[in-house]
């Protein structure tokens, strides 16, 4: 292993963490089909302004979403569409899983 191939993780790893929090996978599940202010963020979440701003700079640091200022609202969304995909990938793989665990545990009974 190189260290560019250490490296290659490294960042890997952070850029997942994006991806690990129930909130930040709410606010990225909204805005996959489009962008949002923090305000609007957070009345169609249930999310308060405060804790979406936070996990919004988060993400934007990682660069998975973008901002946008238009004049006093800032709105965000996502950076790369390839991001969608592979949430939408991850989501489809987890409901089958569940699926199979309903039909095991369904059997079982």
């Amino acid at each position: 292993m190189t260290d560019a191939d250490d490296a290659l993780y490294e960042r890997h790893a952070e850029f997942c963490k994006m991806f690990s929090n129930p909130k930040r996978l709410r606010i990225l599940h909204l805005l996959k089909d489009d962008e949002y202010s923090v305000g609007e963020i957070s009345d169609e979440t249930g999310i308060s302004q405060p804790t979406v701003s936070q996990h919004l700079r988060k993400m934007r640091d990682q660069g998975v979403v973008t901002k946008r200022d238009a004049g006093l609202n800032k709105y965000y969304a996502i950076a790369d569409e390839r991001i969608v995909e592979g949430m939408d990938t991850m989501r489809d793989v987890l409901l089958d899983r569940m699926a199979d665990d309903a039909a095991v545990s369904e059997r079982s009974s």
